[in-house]
């Protein structure tokens, strides 16, 4: 693969595994994401849960949708901690897409997706949330497209347009912003959505490539656009966030479950790899940070019921461009039946990793449930390996990146 075919890179990936080695206050070096609790519903709870853990985590999962005073000054907040800690802010109470095995079907009325891939895109960028204006993530189930036929996604791409859409109206508003603060003219056409300029290599939709899949490398990342920001000073050593990045992650269903097909599965897999610079990793909600001991995408993504790899010559045929070197996130949940050890627990797991002990509660719990997570997982990689053979004749393919997902309070 040359230099021009090359798929983007993705900046919001880059940035949590950088993470990983730069700030120091991640319970055991683990890029966590916290998921705050349904029993946070108010700004004032989930600042103050914000302040408390943002020196120890890679990604910040709101719910916005049940926070009763939710409002433009809470987003400011939440971005002010995310610039000075460091982490990547998530809006997880919304599911983008939820017409599952829909959205791609080639049978279904061509209009009619139309205006459904419209209806998500606005879930996206309008109401209360206002979803694509801050958060660096959003969830979404994948469009169902078949196997071999990314290119004719309807979904993604219309996401990706609105997400530039939304960043360039917030560059927008923060140079307005500056200009009046600097006294200059300030200007009505704040809320006025730009387009994104031709020079950039922005491909606009057309009726005959909807689709994302094979890009050139003349079609940028949106995580490439423009970083001014107000400055804030970083904590010490954690480099800057890249919060006018935009990315989804894709709903992967579980290989047992019996609502998917296994097509359904493999064609959420096959959507994130066509669209490697915007669909950041795969959210599960199996606990495969703690059981799952495999290193590599297609090891997940192409098992049968039993967990045992399906990696066919017509998968492969239908993936020439990628390249081993990519890599997804995988954001898995951390059982929260583990904090019910925590009470009962009188050494509390400390070593020299965990928090100081006039760290707050959230803190310490955060440090305890990591620390419980990887010591499953690790018993349970061992288990594996005493009654299991590597097969080493299934393509590598993707890594993934493990991305611990604990809920708290």
């Amino acid at each position: 693969m040359s230099e021009t075919d090359r798929v983007p890179d993705n900046r919001i990936l880059e940035y949590i595994q950088d993470l990983t080695s730069a700030k120091k206050g991640l319970p055991y070096g683990q890029p966590v994401a916290v998921l705050v609790s349904q029993t946070v519903t108010d700004s004032a709870t989930l600042l103050k849960l914000t302040a408390e853990v943002g020196p120890h985590i890679a990604v910040l999962q709101v719910q916005a949708d049940i926070i009763d005073d939710w409002s433009d000054d809470t987003i400011d907040q939440l971005t002010y901690y995310a610039k000075k800690h460091g982490f990547i802010l998530w809006e997880g109470s919304r599911v983008l897409n939820c017409t599952v095995n829909f959205m791609g079907r080639g049978s279904a009325n061509f209009q009619t997706r139309k205006v459904l891939a419209d209806l998500v895109r606005r879930k996206y960028t309008h109401g209360t949330a206002k979803v694509a204006q801050w958060s660096n993530l959003a969830t979404s189930w994948a469009p169902g497209v078949p196997l071999h036929e990314q290119e004719k996604d309807l979904l993604i791409p219309t996401l990706r347009k609105a997400a530039r859409e939304a960043v360039a109206t917030t560059v927008k508003t923060i140079e307005t912003e500056i200009s009046a603060t600097n006294g200059e003219e300030y200007h009505d056409e704040v809320e006025a959505p730009i387009s994104p300029p031709s020079t950039n290599g922005w491909v606009e939709f057309s009726l005959e490539n909807f689709g994302s899949a094979l890009r050139k490398s003349s079609t940028i990342s949106v995580t490439e656009s423009v970083t001014l920001q107000p400055h804030v000073e970083p904590d010490e050593g954690v480099p800057v966030a890249p919060l006018l990045s935009r990315g989804l992650a894709l709903c992967l269903p579980s290989a047992i479950d019996s609502a998917f097909t296994s097509e359904f599965r493999k064609g959420t897999i096959m959507a994130a790899c066509a669209n490697h610079d915007f669909v950041v990793g795969l959210l599960t909600s199996e606990p495969f940070f703690t059981s799952y001991t495999g290193d590599y995408l297609f090891d997940l993504a192409f098992q049968d019921s039993h967990g045992t790899p399906q990696l066919g010559r017509d998968i492969l045929e239908a993936i020439p461009y990628l390249e081993n070197k990519h890599s997804f996130a995988l954001f898995s949940l951390v059982p929260a039946e583990l904090i019910h050890n925590y009470e009962s627990d009188p050494i509390r797991s400390m070593n020299g990793d965990s928090p100081e002990e006039d760290q707050p509660e959230s803190v310490v719990k955060l440090h305890y449930m990591v620390d419980q997570a990887l010591k499953m997982r690790e018993a349970n990689r061992k288990e594996h390996l005493g009654s299991h053979q590597e097969n080493s004749s299934i393509p590598a393919g993707p890594g993934i990146f493990h991305v611990p997902v604990v809920i708290l309070p």
